[in-house]
């Protein structure tokens, strides 16, 4: 019993000498491999490259993109809470006519507007987004 339980004792000790030195192995080459990655692009492209393209420019650009949605520029500078029904039901029109891939420049669109959403299509807008 007693080369049992040293046997097992052994072998706990080479794993953990055998684990931590190929982290610590790993993590030395980590350094170098860093270093080399990092002039890499950030964004990976999926080979659709006008496509890719557009998505990059339109996110760097400060460029109002309307989504048939001019009326809401009635709305500058509210508060979330400043909405009545009416006002939330305009938004939410909007939002269910945009497609998934809009959603972000909708909401990007909003913000260089000065627009703020009311808290009810944040809430909405959430609730779509971890669905899908």
């Amino acid at each position: 019993m007693k080369v049992l339980l040293i046997s097992l004792v052994i072998i706990a000790v080479i794993a953990f000498l055998v684990t931590w030195i190929g982290q610590y192995l790993r993590s030395k080459k980590g350094v170098s491999e860093d270093i080399e990655e990092s002039s890499e692009p950030l964004e990976e492209c999926c080979g659709a490259h006008e496509i890719c393209e557009t998505d990059l420019l339109n996110k760097l650009s400060e460029e109002i993109i309307y989504y048939e949605d001019e009326d809401l520029d009635a709305y500058k500078n509210f508060e979330e809470n400043d909405y009545n029904d009416d006002q939330i039901d305009e938004f939410r029109e909007v939002l269910y006519s945009l497609k998934e891939k809009e959603i972000e420049g909708w909401i990007k669109s909003l913000d260089l507007r000065k627009i703020e959403m009311p808290s009810v299509i944040k809430s909405e807008l959430v609730f779509m987004l971890v669905k899908h």
